[in-house]
């Protein structure tokens, strides 16, 4: 343990070499941070155009504040692993943890990870675990791995840690300053270590200690009673369309000045952490289970969007293959570009299934069409994600007057007032709204 105590002091005096491994949308802000704070880091990712675009300083994602951190100069990004895992002294292991086709949790980004690290010497080094788990997987897999791997002994040799990011996209630089953060760890010295090392963030930063078990399930918790949540939101919408009513309009009555509220609006659900995590959860429960059903209907959402349209259509005597569909935002939420498990995608995705002309525009993704092209000439335009952009997005459409004067406009979000929709010829439909 005098090696582990050598190393806290190091941590303390800020003359460490940080590793980044898989320097994406949670390593990226995550090093950056890191690296704003004083301490020499390393982004390690085997993409090497990935890599040569930060070098030059482009901006790989839309990200707040992340442009102005891009060049430090205690950031250096790299491909080649071995020499980098070599200088570091501590390493944060963040590479991507999928789905496989069959809904299991897909580990081969952090065994090839793992794999990278042992290629060299690791005794004497920490190794955190940042990517999202299924409960066990630093206790039953990763420790066992790089025991193997390497001969030596975790806890005595080396040091393994689980810290799972919480940060929401869009914000990630904030909340990494800001968020409590959850250690998991086999033993107590390794926890202080790395309560240390982000303290070196914020030295107010809230440091809370548990079990890598009891971390690992913290952030799938936390994943997926969100997404339970909308989940609720979303049937509320569908009982609202049966009885004739407006659920936008009925949660912000219950939630206005109610300290029991706090019902989310219904909308989309998806993304790689809420659509997933679930699945991490029960990957090795065969019993029916309350987050199954949640994950059921949230992804039936887009499908039902889509049926709902198509009944409009027949009732104007329209069929959808003969329509032009604009979709308006791609990502899976607003503010961001990322299309990982988008409900948006999906809806574009099921229209073209039914042979119609479907136009798509977002404003952070590039190679999608302008908005005045993708309205020109629409049936139906399909405001998908909540982009702040699309404020006021009738009458941005209005001004151009390029749009068939039956169009419908589908609004996922209850983003747009009823009235004002309608005052620019739109045939209005939300979501969770069955009045006329």
């Amino acid at each position: 343990m005098r090696t582990l105590a050598k190393l806290a002091e190091r941590v303390k005096q800020g003359q460490i070499i940080l590793g980044i491994v898989g320097i994406g949308r949670v390593g990226l802000p995550l090093a950056l941070v890191f690296a704003k704070s004083g301490l020499q880091v390393i982004g390690i990712d085997q993409d090497r155009d990935y890599v040569e675009k930060l070098r030059r300083g482009e901006r790989p994602f839309h990200e707040r504040g992340i442009q102005e951190l891009l060049n430090l100069k205690n950031f250096t990004p790299v491909s080649d692993t071995q020499p980098a895992v070599q200088r570091s002294d501590i390493l944060i292991v963040c590479v991507g943890t999928p789905l496989t086709q069959g809904y299991s949790p897909d580990y081969s980004h952090l065994y090839s990870a793992l794999s990278s690290i042992t290629e060299v010497p690791i005794k004497g080094k920490l190794i955190i675990i940042r990517s999202t788990v299924a409960p066990g997987t630093l206790e039953d897999k990763v420790i066992p791995f790089l025991e193997k791997k390497t001969g030596l002994k975790a806890g005595k040799d080396f040091w393994a840690v689980s810290c799972p990011e919480r940060i929401v996209e869009g914000n990630a630089i904030e909340e990494i300053k800001e968020l409590p953060e959850i250690i998991g760890s086999i033993d107590p010295a390794s926890a202080e270590v790395v309560a240390e090392l982000f303290k070196k963030i914020n030295p107010n930063k809230k440091m809370l200690k548990t079990t890598p078990r009891a971390a690992e399930l913290a952030k799938l918790f936390t994943n997926v009673y969100r997404y339970v949540n909308f989940a609720l939101a979303n049937e509320f919408a569908l009982l609202a369309e049966q009885f004739g009513q407006d659920a936008q309009e009925i949660i912000n009555t219950l939630n206005a000045g109610y300290p029991r509220g706090g019902i989310p609006r219904p909308g989309l659900a998806g993304g790689p952490c809420l659509s997933k995590d679930g699945y991490f959860l029960l990957s090795d429960i065969a019993f029916p289970d309350f987050v199954l059903l949640a994950w059921r209907l949230n992804e039936f959402i887009p499908q039902y969007i889509v049926n709902k349209l198509k009944n409009r259509l027949k009732q104007k005597g329209k069929a959808v293959h003969k329509c032009k569909i604009a979709i308006l935002g791609l990502a899976f939420k607003g503010g961001i570009d990322d299309i990982r498990y988008s409900p948006s995608v999906r809806i574009a995705e099921l229209l073209e299934n039914e042979n119609a002309n479907v136009a798509r525009h977002d404003p952070y993704i590039q190679g999608t069409e302008t908005l005045e092209n993708a309205v020109n000439q629409a049936d139906v335009i399909i405001l998908a994600t909540n982009h702040p952009e699309f404020e006021g997005i009738c009458k941005t459409i209005h001004r151009f007057g390029n749009y068939k004067s039956d169009c419908i406009f589908v609004d996922c979000w209850g983003a747009i007032n009823s009235d004002e929709a309608r005052q620019y010829g739109f045939d209005y439909i939300r979501f969770g709204s069955g009045k006329a």
